[in-house]
């Protein structure tokens, strides 16, 4: 099935501001080698489907998800999300350093 990519990032970019996870690392449909940082989350359009996944140290692959639905990619996009800043807030409350510094956990 055809899906309009810049719809979808729109609608996805949108529920990520409603969340407040704007400071996030995070590339919507960029490429797979353009943009990419570490610890930072991904979805990128391959020939038949849509892959979420998040990089690690060095900008190294760490999970890949693979949908054939934008929708179910995206749940699983904020859900990684949502992820990363319980991650990041346990350890700096556990006394350990956050992979990046952000204001979601930079308190």
């Amino acid at each position: 099935m055809n899906y309009n990519l810049d719809e979808i990032k729109t609608l996805l970019e949108d529920d990520i501001r409603l969340l407040g996870y704007d400071d996030l690392r995070y590339a919507i449909f960029k490429g797979i080698e353009n943009d990419r940082e570490e610890y930072q989350i991904r979805m990128e359009k391959s020939e038949d489907s849509f892959e979420v996944y998040m990089t690690a140290d060095r900008a190294s692959l760490m999970g890949k998800y693979t949908f054939e639905n934008p929708f179910d990619a995206m749940n699983q996009f904020l859900n990684i999300m949502q992820s990363r800043i319980l991650t990041n807030r346990r350890r700096i409350r556990d006394g350990d350093p956050p992979e990046y510094s952000c204001s979601l956990w930079d308190k």
